[in-house]
């Protein structure tokens, strides 16, 4: 029998207290059995070619697409799914990027990876009652791919990608708040706006949250990030969900496009940081507004 990657995972994880009782050389061969079993079924040599010519995109496609449990072992790489970002980046802080996959039936999640980060995983979006694209911006540690693998309803995973140039160092700089004494005060404060039209499915909900968004690579300063936010109406109805991860730039500034029916006059922002810091705020949802009100 070929045990495929889930396996060799669910087995590792049942006997996990065995394992970390196990010399070096035991925890080697545990993981070289892993990354040389076959993946969902699937062998590296399998995987689509990538359209960036990323060095990591077998390990990428392992350890973060194929592993996922609610997805299947078809990947595909598609034009559908646009990432938009600057070629060369002027500030490896904060690089903006777009991530349109409107092209695609179905969208269960988004999963953002930044592949030569030395923490890839950027966020993951479920884009419930809302369009599935959303902005953002993230830090780099050097040039990088940036993709997006998005998750369809018959569980196939189609992925766009694009490749910034980026000057070293965006992860492991400490964050502008830590200069400031009084940094604290603000923490976890929201800014909000939602643009609303009746001719328009889909509206723009742009969020600004203060928080540092350390990556715990800094000297002295650990991790520190909003890890979780959801977006719902008042009655509880769930618009889209963020799990977002150490590389979103500090103070994120999110873009989401939910549906927002009829006579919901705001709807509501929760979440928390991994410090247990709870974010809740009510933003208005003006049936009619335009972009250029302030």
């Amino acid at each position: 029998m070929v045990l495929n990657f889930k396996m060799w995972a669910g087995l590792i994880q049942n006997f996990n207290t065995v394992i970390l009782n196990r010399s070096p050389s035991f925890l080697a061969l545990a993981a070289a059995l892993v990354l040389g079993a076959h993946v969902h079924g699937v062998q590296a040599s399998e995987l689509p070619k990538d359209s960036v010519d990323s060095i990591m995109w077998e390990n990428v496609a392992k350890q973060f697409i194929l592993s996922d449990q609610e997805g299947s072992d078809k990947i595909v790489m598609d034009d559908r799914v646009q990432v938009v970002a600057p070629k060369i980046a002027e500030d490896q802080m904060n690089i903006p990027v777009h991530v349109d996959a409107r092209g695609i039936e179905n969208v269960r999640k988004i999963v953002v990876i930044a592949d030569l980060n030395p923490l890839p995983k950027v966020l993951t979006y479920r884009p419930e009652k809302a369009a599935p694209r959303l902005s953002f911006r993230i830090k780099v540690e050097q040039g990088t791919p940036i993709r997006a693998a998005v998750l369809d309803g018959k569980g196939v995973w189609h992925i766009g990608a694009t490749y910034v140039d980026a000057a070293g160092g965006g992860c492991s700089q400490p964050a502008l708040a830590h200069s400031q004494n009084d940094w604290v005060s603000t923490l976890a404060e929201v800014r909000a706006k939602i643009w609303r039209s009746p001719a328009k499915e889909f509206s723009t909900l742009r969020v600004t949250i203060k928080h540092p968004m350390d990556t715990g690579l800094a000297d002295g300063i650990p991790a520190f990030y909003v890890e979780d936010l959801v977006v719902k109406t008042p009655s509880g109805q769930r618009l889209g969900r963020l799990e977002i991860h150490e590389p979103v730039s500090e103070n994120p500034t999110l873009t989401l496009f939910p549906k927002i029916k009829g006579s919901v006059d705001h709807v509501v922002l929760s979440g928390r940081d991994n410090e247990g810091n709870l974010i809740k705020v009510s933003v208005p949802a003006p049936v009619q507004s335009s972009h250029l009100q302030k």
